[in-house]
């Protein structure tokens, strides 16, 4: 019993289990969690690796960090909104 013998009869895509593991990895990052954690989830060596191959995937999440970090340090930036990211089960201190 291979993976196609489970995603035929239930009427999903042909789907490799590589590209499910790309997308689990791109979400990750769109979610804003960390770039050593993904590393560590995937098992990557280096997290120059997981930035090369992720990091281009989803260019709307490099606008949304500019213009949060944008908005910490000028006053009425573009949008004006601070995106904070904490990691499970840290505290997020958010006094800026």
């Amino acid at each position: 019993m291979g993976w196609p013998s489970f995603w035929h009869p239930h009427g999903l895509p042909p789907v490799r289990l590589h590209d499910l593991r790309h997308g689990a990895a791109s979400l990750m990052l769109a979610a804003g969690v960390e770039l050593k954690v993904v590393q560590e989830t995937l098992g990557h060596v280096s997290s120059t690796f997981t930035r090369d191959t992720y990091t281009s995937v989803y260019p709307e999440v490099a606008q949304a960090a500019a213009e949060s970090t944008a908005a910490m340090v000028i006053p009425g930036a573009i949008g004006s909104k601070v995106r904070l990211v904490a990691l499970p089960g840290a505290r997020l201190d958010t006094t800026l």
